[in-house]
């Protein structure tokens, strides 16, 4: 679906003699490059329009998708299957940022999501390997990021923003869970040598 939606786009710009068409094949994979990358705003917007929470699922994905980028994780094998996983993970992340209070058990999944994110960052995917330069430098970028987003959640709870608090928490712990199934993988893997 995105790159039918980004081929239309880039006949669009073609037509309009914005980019040359000897340069469509580059100018489709950038417009589908642009897709992916919104995809995950998009469908959390869409989300939380249908929750009537808009805001708050928006701050759930966005320390999610910034994080994950470098973290890795779990990945389906089909889009379709990772357009339903989305779908239903964020119904429940932005059902549970209803309900759960900011208090000392939030607090503490998140700081256990942080440093299992900091320990095991980044997990490669087997579409993308990662050379020993990315891995350190990956690991480095998660390190900051879960450290900006710890502080940007220590403000808002702070400022009593607690409903914010808790989707930056529920963010950074949907990354960390994200990454059992690979950790779990490879601890059963390396067992079995």
């Amino acid at each position: 679906m995105i790159e039918k939606c980004a081929g239309v786009v880039t006949d669009w710009l073609i037509k309009c003699e914005m980019v040359e068409e000897t340069d469509k094949e580059l100018y489709q994979y950038a417009v589908y490059s642009i897709f992916l990358s919104l995809s995950p705003l998009l469908l959390a917007a869409g989300v939380g329009a249908c929750m009537g929470c808009i805001r708050e699922s928006v701050v759930i994905i966005i320390p999610f998708v910034i994080i994950r980028k470098f973290s890795g994780g779990y990945h389906t094998e089909h889009a379709w299957s990772c357009l339903i996983g989305s779908c239903l993970l964020l119904l429940l992340c932005i059902g549970l940022s209803c309900y759960i209070k900011c208090e000392k058990e939030i607090s503490f999944f998140t700081a256990m999501a942080a440093v299992s994110l900091i320990c095991f960052s980044p997990i490669e995917n087997k579409n993308r390997l990662l050379s020993q330069d990315e891995k350190r430098l990956y690991k480095k970028i998660v390190v900051v990021l879960v450290i900006i987003f710890l502080f940007v959640d220590a403000v808002f709870f702070w400022n009593n923003l607690h409903i914010y608090s808790v989707c930056i928490s529920i963010g950074i712990i949907l990354s960390a869970v994200l990454q059992i199934p690979c950790i779990l993988k490879k601890l059963v893997k390396n067992g079995t040598k």
